[in-house]
């Protein structure tokens, strides 16, 4: 039973109660705390620190690799694919501007995407490489992607023999912007309790959201847990996706600076403090890492040092200090959830991990949603 004290300091009625304290659900509670000063902001966050794909990032500033955009294309409208694309890029725009680029660690080095020789998907981008530029300069207001084969040597890379570059990428610190973002919001007002998981709610003159201490009430309640909205939120629409990634000790004479992809986006890596990051493998077993569950797929894992030896580092003193997986909200398609469920409720979910990019657009959205 909660004592006298919790109650009245943890468990106190609040106006806005957000359930994950991701940047979608600080972002939320920074700009719903500027419009309205005089409410209450709750964010519940259950890990100690926030444990889904926002503390799990690779930290890549990015909007879509073109192999990425090509094969989106493939199922999904074009207005739409580039709706999305351009929600991304604002998103990117928007974060910067909340937080500032020293705050962030924001460095523009720009994204690399890499081919093999005779790769079906190369001469795909290279066939569309105009038309995807004509489509990104009405976004950005640049031709960002260039093949720069010139530049696979300065990286020191084997078997790479094409490359398109994204002139208007780049790449952020997820630690530093993870802490200003807290700092942030808590210089707001808003109130952040971590360790506390929400385990369901209930709908009446006010919403009872409950959780493993207790209970708490509010005007509105936003669910923001993305890859786990799950376990509190039937009929999603979203479903759980883990990514996996690795780190390596840092590396002598590091000659890869900025953010790579492969494979339509499956694959992706960048330097950080000497050391090459690298994550990806989920499409050799969606199934299996269709899950909630902060395991290491060992299969994954292997493919993963496989392609840091023989294509990124070949022939560098390296080793594999750090292993981790997050979890990302995937659905049938790509468009961000972001909306009223009933008449005090409200989810912001689906990011399909570019979380990054639109997770501060969509909080600002939130925030212009919920009264």
């Amino acid at each position: 039973m909660l004592s006298y004290w919790e109650r009245k300091t943890f468990f106190q009625h609040r106006h806005l109660v957000i359930c994950g304290g991701g940047f979608t659900g600080l972002s939320s509670a920074i700009y719903f705390k500027r419009k309205h000063p005089d409410k209450t902001v709750l964010v519940l966050e259950k890990d100690p620190v926030c444990g889904g794909a926002s503390t799990q990032n690779a930290g890549f500033a990015c909007f879509g690799s073109a192999s990425e955009l090509l094969a989106d294309l493939t199922h999904s409208d074009e207005d739409e694919v580039f709706e999305l694309v351009e929600k991304r890029y604002r998103g990117l725009l928007n974060l910067r501007e909340l937080l500032g680029d020293g705050a962030i660690g924001y460095e523009p080095l720009h994204g690399f995407e890499l081919f093999r020789s005779k790769d079906h998907l190369y001469d795909n981008c290279i066939n569309r490489l105009d038309y995807l530029n004509d489509q990104l300069e009405r976004i950005t207001g640049e031709r960002v992607y260039r093949v720069a084969d010139e530049r696979i040597r300065e990286f020191g890379f084997s078997g790479i023999d094409h490359m398109i570059e994204n002139t208007a990428e780049g790449q952020v610190d997820t630690g530093k912007m993870f802490k200003s973002m807290l700092d942030l919001a808590r210089q707001t007002g808003v109130e952040i309790y971590n360790g506390i998981t929400v385990t369901g709610f209930e709908e009446g003159n006010v919403v009872e959201v409950q959780t493993g201490k207790g209970s708490v009430t509010a005007d509105r309640f936003l669910i923001a847990n993305n890859g786990f909205a799950s376990k509190i939120l039937g009929g999603s629409r979203t479903t759980p996706a883990r990514a996996q990634s690795l780190v390596t000790t840092p590396v002598e004479d590091l000659k890869v600076k900025g953010s790579f992809h492969i494979l339509e986006g499956f694959y992706y890596f960048r330097n950080i403090d000497d050391r090459i990051i690298l994550g990806g493998g989920r499409h050799l077993d969606f199934e299996k890492e269709t899950t909630i569950e902060m395991e290491l797929n060992q299969e994954i894992q292997r493919e993963l040092e496989r392609i840091m030896r023989e294509i990124i580092l070949p022939g560098q003193d390296f080793e594999i200090e750090q292993r981790w997986s997050g979890i990302m909200g995937m659905g049938n398609e790509k468009q961000v959830i972001g909306k009223q469920l009933s008449d005090k409720v409200f989810c912001a979910i689906r990011l399909s991990g570019m979380g990054l990019a639109l997770s501060t657009l969509l909080g600002k959205q939130m925030a212009e949603l919920i009264e």
